[in-house]
C-alpha cells in the first residue's frame, strides 16, 4: 500500500504536530529518503519521538520503514488531476464538470485498489460465501450500495436481506446467529444507525464485516474483517459520488470473488435468472 496514499487517508485523524510531518514528507517526498528522525522533527518543528509514531500510525515499524516504503515509490503529480479538489461552480463549463467528476471516479478506483489486502478480501468471501444468512446494513448513498450487493447476492442464490427501516435493521441483528455474517457500508465509519445493527450482530455471535474508508473508526472496531475506501474530497457533493463508487468497487470485486469460489453452481443460477428477466424486457 502506498506510504503516501496512507498519509492522505489518514489527514483527517492527524494531531497537530502529525499534520506538519505529514505535510512535509508530502511536498518533500524526494528529500525525506535521506533525513533522519531527529532532522525531519527538526524540520517540522516536532520530536524525534513524534516522527516515530506517526510512522507507527501509517503502520510502519519505525521511520526507517517509511523512508524504504517512500523510497520505492515514484510519486507523479499530474495537474489536471488536482482539479478534482476544485470546488465545482456555477462558472465551470460542463466540459470542466465532466472531466473533475471523471477523474474523481477514476482516482477513488485507484487509491482503493491500493488499500485493498487480497487476504482481507478472500476472509470475507470465504465468510460471506459459507453463510446460512447475510444481513447487509447501510444508509443513505451507502443503502444504495447495500442494495447493490444484496441484487448480486441473490442472482447466484445467496439468502442476503437488506433493510432500509433502521428499526428492523436493529430488530435483524438481534435475530442473527453465529452461523450468519452482517455487513456494513459507511464511508465515515460513523453512522450511528449502521454501527448499532453491527454491534448487535457481533454480540449475537455474527461474523461481521465493515466497508469504510480507511483508518480507525467506529464501525471498522466492531467489524472481525475490514476492508477500506480510499478517503475523498468533500468538495461540494463530491465526496458523496466519489465515495459510492469506491464502495461499489469493492462489491464487484467480492461478488466476483465469490462467484468464483462457487463456479460449479453459479452460472446456472445467473442463466436461470436471466431467462426469467428476459420475460419483462420489450422485444422489437
Amino acid at each position: 500500500m502506498s506510504s503516501i496514499t496512507r498519509i492522505n487517508n489518514l489527514k483527517n485523524d492527524f494531531s497537530s504536530s502529525e499534520s506538519k510531518i505529514a505535510d512535509f514528507i508530502i511536498k518533500n517526498t524526494d528529500m525525506v529518503y535521506n533525513l533522519t528522525a531527529s532532522e525531519l522533527s527538526s524540520l517540522t518543528d516536532t520530536s524525534p519521538a513524534s516522527i516515530i509514531r506517526f510512522s507507527q500510525k501509517l503502520g510502519y515499524e519505525g521511520f526507517k520503514e517509511l523512508k524504504i516504503s517512500l523510497a520505492k515509490e515514484m510519486p507523479k503529480k499530474d495537474i489536471d488531476e488536482d482539479k478534482i479538489y476544485e470546488k465545482i461552480t456555477i462558472h465551470d463549463s460542463l466540459s470542466e464538470i465532466i472531466n473533475k467528476i471523471a477523474v474523481g471516479h477514476i482516482n477513488a478506483i485507484k487509491n482503493t485498489i491500493k488499500l485493498i489486502d487480497e487476504k482481507v478480501i478472500m476472509d470475507a468471501v470465504e465468510a460471506i460465501s459459507s453463510a446460512r444468512r447475510i444481513n447487509i446494513y447501510g444508509v443513505g448513498g451507502s443503502s444504495l450500495v447495500a442494495q447493490d450487493l444484496q441484487y448480486k447476492l441473490v442472482r447466484i442464490d445467496m439468502p442476503a436481506y437488506i433493510y432500509l427501516d433502521n428499526h428492523l435493521q436493529l430488530v435483524s441483528a438481534a435475530n442473527i446467529t453465529s452461523k450468519d455474517v452482517a455487513i456494513a457500508f459507511s464511508h465515515s465509519g460513523k453512522t450511528i444507525e449502521t454501527y448499532r445493527a453491527l454491534e448487535i450482530s457481533k454480540q449475537r455471535g455474527a461474523k461481521t464485516i465493515s466497508i469504510t474508508k480507511f483508518g480507525e473508526n467506529p464501525i471498522s472496531n466492531v467489524a472481525d474483517i475490514k476492508i477500506y475506501t480510499t478517503e475523498v474530497e468533500k468538495t461540494l457533493r463530491m465526496g458523496a459520488i466519489a465515495s459510492r463508487i469506491a464502495q461499489l468497487t469493492i462489491v464487484d470485486i467480492l461478488f466476483i470473488g465469490i462467484v468464483k469460489s462457487n463456479f460449479s453452481n453459479i452460472p446456472e443460477y445467473i442463466q436461470q435468472t436471466s431467462d426469467i428477466l428476459k420475460e419483462f424486457k420489450i422485444n422489437k
